[in-house]
C-alpha cells in the first residue's frame, strides 16, 4: 500500500495540527462528519466498521507513512469507519482547504494521493472478495501476501484474526501450518514471506483442504 515519504512529513506538518493519542484512543467514529486528511508520524491505528448490531469488522492496521480519512475529499461526507489508535501515535490532521494548495504545488505527492486513493478502493473489493469467497487458511495466507510491504507484515496473530473476523486460535493454527511448510517465519509483531510463489501456490491449492484438516 502507499506510503507517504518521510520527505514530506515537514509539508503535511506546516499546513496541519500535530495530534498526539493513548493508545485505545478513538481518533474518530463512524458517521462523525469528514472534514480532514490524516498522516501518520508515529503509531499503528486501526481501521474498522461496526455494524448495526454491534459487531466490529477489522478493515487494516496502518502505521507511520500511511493516509487515512481521505473520504474528507468528498463534498459533505461522513466517515465510513471508525480509527482507533492501537499503541500511542502522533498523527498531522490536514484540512481539505489547505492540503489541496500543497498537492498542485508537488506533482509527485499528488500522484501518491491518487495512487492512494486507489489502492484503498481495491483493497476493499479485494477484502471483500476475500471474506465471502476464502477458506481460513486462503483468508490467513491472502492477507499476509496482500499486506506485506518488502515480504514482511508487521501484523500480530491478533491483528490478522481482528481483519479476517476469525478467531485468534484458528489464525495461529494456520500460521504455523505456513512455518511448517517454510513459506513464511515470524518474530515479535511481525510475519516475513520466505517463498512468495509457493504462498501463492498454496492459497489457490487451500480452497480444497477441511476444517477437520487444521492439525495436519
Amino acid at each position: 500500500m502507499i506510503r507517504i515519504p518521510d520527505q514530506y512529513f515537514k509539508d503535511f506538518m506546516s499546513i496541519g495540527s500535530q495530534r498526539v493519542y493513548k493508545s485505545n484512543e478513538t481518533i474518530f467514529h463512524q458517521a462523525d462528519e469528514a472534514d480532514g486528511v490524516y498522516l501518520i508520524l508515529s503509531g499503528r491505528v486501526r481501521v474498522f466498521f461496526v455494524s448495526t448490531d454491534g459487531k466490529e469488522l477489522t478493515f487494516e492496521v496502518l502505521k507511520k507513512g500511511r493516509i487515512f480519512g481521505d473520504h474528507s475529499f468528498i463534498d459533505h461526507a461522513i466517515r465510513n469507519v471508525t480509527i482507533q489508535a492501537i499503541t500511542d501515535v502522533t498523527l498531522v490532521e490536514c484540512s481539505i482547504s489547505k492540503l489541496t494548495p500543497l498537492l498542485h504545488e508537488s506533482e509527485e505527492l499528488m500522484t501518491l494521493m491518487f495512487q492512494h486513493l486507489s489502492e484503498t478502493s481495491e483493497h476493499l473489493m479485494h477484502q471483500i472478495n476475500r471474506l465471502v469467497y476464502y477458506n481460513s487458511y486462503q483468508k490467513v495466507a491472502d492477507l499476509i501476501l496482500m499486506s506485506s510491504r518488502y515480504n514482511t507484515l508487521s501484523y500480530s496473530q491478533q491483528d490478522i484474526a481482528d481483519c479476517l473476523g476469525m478467531n485468534r486460535v484458528t489464525v495461529a493454527r494456520v500460521i504455523q501450518l505456513l512455518k511448517k511448510k517454510q513459506l513464511i517465519e515470524t518474530g515479535y509483531g511481525f510475519i516475513r514471506i520466505l517463498d512468495r510463489k509457493k504462498l501463492k501456490q498454496f492459497r489457490e491449492e487451500a480452497k480444497t483442504i477441511k476444517k477437520g484438516d487444521m492439525k495436519n
